[in-house]
C-alpha cells in the first residue's frame, strides 16, 4: 500500500524515538487504518462520490485540528503555484464541476503544465504566472474551492507566510496524521491513478471528448481555448 510523503516522514521520525516493538506496532496500526479506509472507498461505486467522501473525511480531521494556528489566509495563493497532485476520482469530480459551476479554465496553460516532468525545476519559482493553478483567479482565490483536491484541503503551514512566498523558502506544514492516512488509502486504490492536477484533469477532459466525439462535446463552450 502507498503512503504520502508526509506520512513516511512522520513514521521515520518515530523510528528514532520508539523501541523497535513500539515502532512496529505503530506501522502495523497505520497499515491497518490505510487498509480500513481503502476498503471503505472500494465500496463506493462512483468515482465522484469516492472523491466527495474522501474530502468529507479529511475536512472532519482538519476541523479537529482547528486549535493549531496556521498562517494561511484567503488570497495568499502561494501553495496554488506548486505541483499539486490529485487522484483520478478527483479529476472526474473537477471535470464535472466545470459544467455544474459554468467555470472556464485556461486549457493552454493546463497543457503546458501537464507537459512538465514530475518535480520539474520550474515549480521551484513558486509564485510565477506560469505556475498558477488553472482554478486560481486574479485575487489569488480558488474559483472551485468547494471541489478542491484533498491535497489542497489538508495543506496549511505553521511557519511565517513569507516562507511560502520566496523561492527556496522552507515552509513548515501542519501535520494531521489521520488526514495523511486517509489520503494514503485513496491513492492506494488500484484503479485510482495519482498524478499532477494538470495531467490528471487534462486526461479526464480528453477521455470525455473522445467518448462523445469532439464535435458533440457539450463541455467545450465552458473551457477557455
Amino acid at each position: 500500500m502507498k503512503k504520502t510523503t508526509q506520512l513516511k516522514l512522520l513514521l521515520e521520525n518515530y523510528k528514532n524515538q520508539l523501541s523497535s516493538e513500539e515502532y512496529e506496532s505503530l506501522v502495523s496500526e497505520t497499515d491497518r487504518l490505510i487498509s480500513h479506509y481503502s476498503d471503505h472507498f472500494k465500496a463506493i461505486p462512483l468515482s465522484q462520490d469516492r472523491a466527495r467522501e474522501t474530502h468529507m473525511l479529511i475536512n472532519r480531521e482538519i476541523d479537529k485540528a482547528s486549535d493549531i494556528p496556521v498562517s494561511c489566509r484567503k488570497g495568499c495563493g502561494a501553495c496554488c503555484h506548486l505541483e499539486i497532485e490529485i487522484t483520478k476520482d478527483e479529476a472526474s469530480l473537477l471535470a464535472d464541476s466545470l459544467i455544474e459551476l459554468n467555470l472556464q479554465i485556461d486549457e493552454t496553460k493546463l497543457q503546458e503544465q501537464a507537459n512538465r516532468q514530475r518535480l520539474d525545476p520550474l515549480w521551484e519559482r513558486r509564485i510565477h504566472p506560469e505556475n498558477a493553478c488553472v482554478f486560481l483567479d486574479a485575487e489569488m482565490a480558488c474559483t472551485n474551492y468547494e471541489n478542491r483536491p484533498m491535497v489542497c484541503r489538508k495543506h496549511s503551514v505553521v511557519s511565517p507566510a513569507e516562507e511560502c512566498m520566496r523561492e527556496g523558502g522552507q515552509p513548515v506544514p501542519r501535520m494531521i496524521p489521520l488526514a495523511e492516512i486517509i489520503i494514503s488509502a485513496s491513492i492506494s486504490l488500484e484503479e485510482n491513478e495519482f498524478g499532477s492536477l494538470s495531467k490528471m484533469l487534462g486526461k479526464e477532459l480528453q477521455r470525455r471528448r473522445l467518448a462523445l466525439g469532439e464535435e458533440e462535446m457539450p463541455h467545450r463552450s465552458v473551457i477557455a481555448p
